[in-house]
């Protein structure tokens, strides 16, 4: 994917526990695309900080059968993110109702809209959510090009 391609430039939140395997992520996906068809292709997959390297990501993201970025978001990033889900856990934690919708709408910044609220693994071990990155926000919109503009909006968030 380029930047100069048309497409919708959505962007998957994960929040992933421990023990949340590949197999899981496939599975969460495959539901999502169930319920939104145009999930099929995404840009970019956001996860909290510290967890871009999970071993379950990497082998999730690398059986896909086109490029993705992972971006990485500061837990301080969170509260400040629109979301539609709200465990009072996670509240309580992170100061957000939602890991994946908040990460997923903190990368599609500036201008996000969610497309998918939170679904969760049937074992808990993760959870999966999509925002779209509006175009006009900016003069490309791309993430998994690598084209990330320097915003006070998206703060803490690195590509």
């Amino acid at each position: 994917m380029t930047a100069a391609a048309p497409h919708r430039c959505v962007v998957l939140g994960m929040g992933l526990r421990a023990q949340a395997q590949a197999a899981d992520l496939q599975a969460l996906w495959l539901q999502a695309r169930q319920d939104q068809p145009a999930l099929a292709e995404f840009c970019a997959v956001a996860v909290l900080q510290g967890k871009e390297q999970r071993p379950a990501l990497q082998q999730w993201a690398a059986q896909l059968p086109f490029a993705v970025a992972i971006v990485a978001v500061a837990e301080q990033a969170l509260p400040a993110q629109p979301v539609v889900t709200q465990s009072p856990r996670l509240l309580a934690r992170y100061g957000t109702g939602s890991v994946a919708e908040a990460v997923a709408m903190s990368a599609a910044a500036p201008a996000p809209r969610l497309l998918l609220a939170r679904l969760v693994a049937g074992d808990g071990s993760a959870t999966l959510a999509a925002a779209l990155r509006e175009r006009g926000a900016t003069p490309y919109c791309c993430l998994a090009a690598g084209l990330r503009p320097a915003d006070p909006q998206t703060q803490g968030v690195t590509a």
